[in-house]
């Protein structure tokens, strides 16, 4: 497990990132079959995988690492590399990579730019719910959730795992013990 949230949105982050794929693509192709299937997670896609002037840094900078990440959304299936992209916007992601996930997973969200990639991939009357999906529902869709169209699914909410509410109620409990 490898997190690079300390010196997230650097030149470092993208070399770094662009070192550890491309070793990992290399390994994979050379010993597809010996080793387990590996899922490459990217939390926070805008600072590793910017669209086109989308962050500070420049394209130049960030164009090793996009090809990266798209090479492995295209091709990681046939060595067993999985690619999970997580982002809150899918303006500020790279749409070289975004188009090629296969899998989609859209909670709310109100901004125009997504809403108009959504369409395209979930159709312009599936977007038209997003906006409006009530709190831990989502919209899937893909070969995963082996279904031809979009779905409104229920996530499952495991309360002993919320950490924000377990938070706010130490919080709240120390203040009314003082």
């Amino acid at each position: 497990f490898i997190t690079l949230q300390e010196i997230s949105n650097t030149k470092a982050t993208l070399h770094i990132t662009e070192m550890y794929l491309s070793t990992l693509f290399s390994i994979a192709k050379d010993s597809a079959r010996e080793l387990p299937p590996v899922l490459v997670v990217v939390d926070e896609a805008h600072t590793v995988m910017p669209e086109s002037g989308t962050v500070g840094l420049g394209d130049y900078e960030s164009r090793g690492l996009v090809g990266k990440i798209a090479q492995i959304a295209l091709q990681g299936r046939k060595y067993r590399i999985g690619l999970l992209v997580i982002a809150q916007r899918t303006a500020t992601v790279s749409k070289s990579v975004l188009t090629q996930c296969n899998n989609i997973v859209t909670f709310s969200c109100f901004d125009d730019t997504s809403l108009k990639f959504l369409s395209n991939c979930l159709g312009p009357d599936h977007v038209k719910l997003i906006p409006n999906l009530p709190r831990l529902h989502a919209i899937v869709h893909g070969p995963a959730f082996r279904t031809d169209r979009p779905l409104v699914v229920e996530i499952p909410y495991d309360q002993e795992k919320d950490y924000d509410a377990i938070f706010f109620r130490e919080v709240s409990h120390e203040e009314n013990a003082t």
